[in-house]
């Protein structure tokens, strides 16, 4: 019955793991890891925990347990427990630099909606020289000149002509969060799902260095990311 020890150890090692992150008793930990970053595994953890009390406290009929785990029921916890220690950060998620399609103020507003259109897109970070975000172009920035009552050809406009209403706080309907390099994908899928009246949605979030606004952009990540990631 090695893999019933197995378990168990790898069960205790969860428990301790998350006690010593939260600084407490271990008590109730497990659940809550699962309802919160450990989402993903949240049916497996809850037999799991039937599975646990079972072996600890009724699973022997003299020295032998009657029920052992399977190899894979073993080998899933073991993941569990590395995710616990080793949670999905930013850059995994996120776009990265290199690969996402940007924009700078040369760039016309017609050729970057065209692009948006065929591509697919709702976002384009738009950058300076130094790789740091200065506008995002969306969909809603079109309505947003609209309502500026700007009056130039579409042909012609360019970005760096509309640069106050690009600027990532002039969004009305949306916002946009700046996070680090490490920041876990938990936290920022609890970004993505802010409530309330009073907020408004966060579109993207900008990976930068430090999680400053104007630190260098290193990649974004939208919810569909997320849930790209999720789905691994």
């Amino acid at each position: 019955m090695k893999r019933c020890e197995e378990f168990l150890n790898l069960y205790r090692d969860l428990e301790e793991y998350l006690a010593a992150k939260a600084g407490g008793s271990r008590t109730g930990l497990v659940q809550d890891f699962a309802s919160k970053e450990g989402q993903r595994y949240r049916e497996e953890l809850d037999v799991f925990r039937e599975m646990r009390n079972l072996l600890s406290h009724h699973g022997k009929i003299g020295n032998e347990y009657i029920v052992e785990p399977s190899d894979a029921a073993v080998a899933l916890l073991r993941e569990i427990l590395e995710f616990a220690k080793n949670p999905p950060v930013a850059m995994q998620a996120a776009v990265t630099y290199d690969r996402l399609f940007k924009a700078d103020y040369r760039d016309r507003v017609s050729w970057v909606a065209e692009k948006m259109e065929q591509r697919g897109f709702s976002h384009v970070p738009v950058v300076n020289a130094n790789s740091r975000l200065v506008g995002v172009f969306s969909t809603g920035t079109l309505f947003s000149l609209l309502r500026s009552g700007e009056e130039r050809d579409a042909k012609t406009l360019l970005l760096g002509d509309i640069a106050e209403i690009i600027k990532p706080e002039k969004h009305l309907t949306e916002q946009y969060a700046f996070v680090d390099s490490n920041a876990t994908c938990y936290k920022i899928k609890k970004l993505f799902n802010s409530e309330g009246p009073d907020v408004r949605r966060v579109a993207a979030v900008f990976v930068t260095e430090g999680g400053k606004r104007n630190g260098t952009l290193l990649g974004m990540i939208t919810p569909w990311d997320i849930i790209r990631l999720d789905s691994k």
